[in-house]
């Protein structure tokens, strides 16, 4: 199983960290990793400060559009989970957060990635596991000439 976070970030700080991704990913990962309660509010403050608030109800819906051509498919309040003899995914889409759950399908994940690059145009994608993050949407580099 193979597990991302995703968070949409403000434009501003995207723009910002563009190429420097790797700082968003370690505040995310020391925040998922902090044992620290005092820590993990300090973190927290931090994370909402950069991050947007999701339109749950428009990801929810695009996500019941595209994930009912996978097999069989079931929607519980904020999760949605697909299964069938090779393939098992679950998004669970948060105010703050969206999380997914699959089986290393990668038509799957492709798919679910596409659903949310089309929605918005900031989202981190992190896989604290094996240590890999990036845009689904890559901010093209605008070049200045002096």
């Amino acid at each position: 199983m193979r597990t991302y976070e995703l968070y949409l970030i403000q434009e501003d700080v995207t723009k910002s960290y563009f190429g420097r991704e790797f700082l968003l990913f370690d505040l995310f990962a020391s925040f998922a990793q902090s044992r620290s309660l005092s820590e993990k509010k300090v973190l927290y403050k931090q994370i909402k400060y950069i991050t947007l608030p999701l339109q749950v109800m428009k990801l929810h819906h695009k996500m019941e559009q595209v994930l009912r051509t996978y097999g069989k498919y079931e929607r519980n309040e904020h999760m949605h989970i697909i299964s069938n003899e090779n393939v098992y995914g679950e998004v669970s889409i948060k105010p703050q957060y969206i999380r997914m759950h699959t089986s290393k399908n990668v038509e799957m994940e492709t798919a679910i990635f596409e659903v949310l690059r089309k929605c918005e145009l900031t989202f981190l994608a992190m896989d604290y596991e094996s240590q890999q993050y990036g845009w689904l949407n890559p901010l093209k580099q605008v070049r200045t000439y002096i």
